[in-house]
């Protein structure tokens, strides 16, 4: 099949991460896949560097002619199958730009963030009118979906993230190397939260959690992974302060951003992911399928992901005391930890595979492209 898939962000996050895994998933199956996004951008560098054949755009609202112009011009120049997009905003270029070429591209959007704003006007309709199937990553997004897009329920799949178990795969990776470079002792708990420096993903939780344990006694070392996007390095530097305000330098590092997710889970005894409200979390499934112990807040697509209990530990959104304690439950039963962990990964493997949930999306293509068959009628 000839596929384009289309993330319009400059951000990298968990939506344009699961973008580029599914594209290269694609890929390896010998379909032909281009990755449209913006110029200049890192899901461009990231999707360059792992062989993605990639066409950018400019974007903007200020450049919103010319990536159009140049977005029609790719459709029409192509003889595409499908056109995938995983950010509705990028339907007000991709629609009229398939109008214009005339493409006959079957239209697919995954749904990765809850809206806010009802999209039932006439603009929105004639947009979504043009979709021929709506993914949504969770149950939680599926009832957003459902509640403000214009769209009936028959064409809303519910189809979750994956994961590539061949990277996420403990046998990779060395755990002793990792602390080496991080200046961690083999036989020190780590205790760590991965994502993007924003608001919302609970960083203030994590390090008022990381004090309380730290107050108790007891020893452990705090990471966090990851760095704010552009226009959000106030919030960063906040954080940092406040990790200096309560003291926290001797047991925290600050990794900044990296691409080696796997093997840094392979330093971790513990992640921690004290978001607020996750569309779905797929540091979770990183995390479960590399045999880390996870502790989760309660809420939104979280509950998709984590069985409390049998694949890892919940605790309320924003209860820096919850979260300690389940740290500490966890660190201080080995036993807890391994069988959570072996679950985890038995779940990963069974519901969130990058395999299976890439074999469903194309039968979802193959049903769309290939014309229903009319039954055969016998005298």
């Amino acid at each position: 099949m000839r596929i384009l898939h289309s993330c319009g962000s400059r951000s990298w996050g968990g939506l344009e991460m699961q973008a580029l895994t599914v594209a290269l998933e694609l890929s390896r199956r010998g379909h032909d896949v281009t990755f449209l996004c913006p110029r200049d951008s890192t899901p461009a560098r990231m999707a360059t560097r792992d062989g993605v054949a990639v066409r950018t755009v400019p974007d903007g609202k200020w450049h919103y002619a010319r990536a159009l112009k140049e977005t029609t011009t790719l459709l029409g120049s192509e003889n595409w199958d499908v056109v995938h997009t995983h950010l509705s905003h990028d339907l007000w270029t991709l629609v009229p730009a398939m109008g214009l070429s005339r493409s006959g591209a079957r239209l697919f959007l995954t749904k990765h963030m809850a809206s806010g704003v009802r999209k039932r006007d006439p603009l929105h309709v004639i947009l979504y009118r043009r979709v021929d199937r709506v993914f949504a990553v969770s149950r939680y997004i599926m009832e957003s979906v459902l509640a403000t897009c214009p769209v009936s329920r028959e064409d809303v799949r519910l189809l979750p993230n994956g994961v590539s178990l061949d990277r996420f795969s403990p046998s990779r990776h060395s755990r002793q190397a990792v602390r080496k470079e991080l200046g961690i002792c083999q036989d020190e708990h780590v205790v760590g939260m991965i994502g993007r420096m924003t608001p919302g993903k609970g960083h203030a939780e994590f390090l008022e959690a990381a004090r309380l344990l730290a107050s108790s006694g007891r020893r452990i070392i705090f990471l966090v992974v990851g760095a704010a996007s552009r226009g959000e390095e106030a919030y960063e530097r906040k954080i940092r302060a406040l990790a200096r305000s309560l003291g926290l330098e001797g047991g925290l590092i600050f990794t900044g951003f990296r691409e080696d997710t796997p093997a840094l889970l392979s330093a971790m005894d513990v992640l921690a992911f004290p978001s607020h409200e996750e569309s779905f979390g797929i540091t979770l499934l990183e995390a479960m399928a590399m045999h880390v112990p996870v502790v989760a807040a309660r809420s939104a697509g979280v509950l998709d992901v984590v069985v409390d209990g049998e694949t890892g530990l919940f605790f309320t959104p924003g209860d820096s005391k919850g979260l300690a304690d389940a740290i500490a439950c966890l660190v201080s039963d080995g036993e807890l930890c391994h069988r959570l962990a072996n679950q985890a990964r038995r779940r990963v493997e069974d519901t969130f595979s990058i395999d299976s949930v890439v074999t469903a999306l194309l039968d979802e293509y193959e049903a769309a492209i290939r014309p229903a068959v009319a039954p055969v009628t016998t005298v």
